[in-house]
């Protein structure tokens, strides 16, 4: 039996009251709390990191994907349009091949978000962890918070949860799903890291040159392809996603220990290959490695229903639906090399779509999941989890909370009213064409 200890502290202090709490400061996190705040709610938004934005800041990703299926557009809507568009007042951000994608600058990125969420009245808690949840029969009533204020308690009739691996979900005791059926193993994780010092007028644009280099040789790192992207604004920096730690189990504590040890590894690895073989890169350096570790797969919600590889791959339309998914099946194997294995269904022929029930977790009647773990198969959610789509997810949930308000229950929303409300704010809820 394991020994235990009586927390010295029995009650915690109720430090503050509002219409809704989101948890996790992601893309997705961040559309839901400036949605429902323009709107008129009272939100306060909690973020583990000292940054907003997610991977694609505190993960130093640099990128925002999944926007387009070749000439169809899945993600929009007026958080993403807002948010690109002060983007490019400030050299932030520009658009990658054709749309499909929008390279971005990690820090002019989390300055962007801070000035629209305070904008629009979002109370912003940083640095603060969510390590419990209470609940009163179907829902949560209070979440506890640790920082460097100590233990709070945070209270409202309506919550989101952004948390990239369903902490909310799970503390409240909401049924959840791990890894893939046969063996419970995540797709493989990666540490991101940012590459200065390169001469952008001899470095390749496309990344098949530096591809075809890399797979001449054998390398720790186990992934067969590179993938570089050049961040706009800087003076030769890009954000390099090629490290895969496999058969790690990250939320536990050695899992995360490897997912940085061996994450700076590979990174200096790479960054050697590079000096040594690619054109404009002989300066190259690692200048930081991120805060954030980017994790693809944890927790997946069990919802109302639950997004399958057919849904996916068939391109198939929902009456609840309310978003569209355009990335194909995008699994990296938690114990191979990424990119050995075909993935046969990568490039989908249209996109499909997400339905309101997959936000849906059992058991709780005023909880929404936003960003990466909603309900989802392993396959399907290797698709799902892209951060273009976890963006228009985050607003619809904003959105939802809007319409919630009063009777705070998730399941009596009216999701032919939330349907309009996206579409009215250039939301995607079924195929239209550029």
């Amino acid at each position: 039996m394991r020994k235990s200890v009586k927390f010295p502290r029995e009650t915690v202090p109720v430090s503050g009251a509002c219409d809704l709490i989101v948890c996790g400061a992601g893309l997705s996190g961040c559309a839901a709390a400036w949605n429902a705040a323009r709107r008129g709610l009272d939100v306060l938004l909690i973020e583990h990191y000292h940054k907003l934005g997610g991977v694609p800041v505190s993960g130093i990703l640099g990128i925002i994907s999944g926007l387009r299926l070749d000439s169809e557009i899945t993600v929009d809507g007026l958080f993403l349009r807002e948010m690109i568009r002060r983007l490019e007042a400030v050299g932030g951000s520009q658009p990658r091949d054709g749309g499909w994608a929008y390279r971005v600058d990690p820090e002019k990125l989390d300055l962007v978000l801070f000035r629209m969420l305070q904008e629009a009245g979002v109370r912003i808690l940083l640095q603060t962890t969510l390590i419990s949840a209470r609940r009163e029969r179907r829902d949560i009533s209070y979440i506890v918070t640790a920082s460097k204020q100590g233990l709070e308690a945070w209270e409202a009739p309506f919550f989101i949860d952004d948390t990239g691996d369903a902490d909310l979900a799970y503390f409240a005791g909401c049924p959840v799903r791990y890894g893939r059926d046969t063996d419970g193993k995540v797709q493989s994780s990666s540490l991101t890291f940012k590459l200065a010092g390169i001469d952008m007028t001899k470095a390749p644009r496309k990344m098949t040159e530096a591809t075809a280099l890399w797979q001449k040789q054998p390398h720790m790192t186990p992934t067969n392809h590179t993938v570089i992207t050049y961040l706009p604004g800087t003076n030769g920096e890009a954000a390099v996603n090629m490290t895969h730690i496999l058969n790690c189990a990250p939320l536990t504590h050695e899992g995360q220990a490897r997912i940085r040890k061996e994450g700076m590894e590979q990174a200096l690895e790479i960054a050697e290959f590079f000096r040594k073989n690619l054109p404009g890169f002989q300066n190259c350096y690692v200048a930081q490695t991120a805060m954030q570790p980017g994790i693809r797969e944890t927790r997946r919600i069990a919802g109302a229903y639950t997004l399958t590889e057919e849904d996916v791959i068939e391109g198939r339309d929902f009456d609840d639906e309310i978003a569209r998914g355009g990335w194909g099946i995008d699994i990296h194997v938690p114990d191979r090399i990424h990119g050995e294995t075909p993935m046969p269904h990568f490039c989908l022929q249209k996109s499909y779509g997400i339905p309101f029930r997959c936000l849906l977790p059992q058991g709780v009647d005023n909880l929404l999941i936003a960003g990466r773990p909603i309900s989802a198969t392993h396959d399907a959610f290797s698709s799902s989890r892209i951060n273009g789509t976890c963006i228009a997810v985050g607003e619809i949930c904003g959105l939802a909370a809007v319409l919630a308000k009063g009777k705070w229950k998730t399941r009596e929303i009216d999701v032919k009213s939330l349907q309009a409300e996206a579409m009215s704010q250039q939301g995607i809820v079924h195929r239209k064409t550029i």
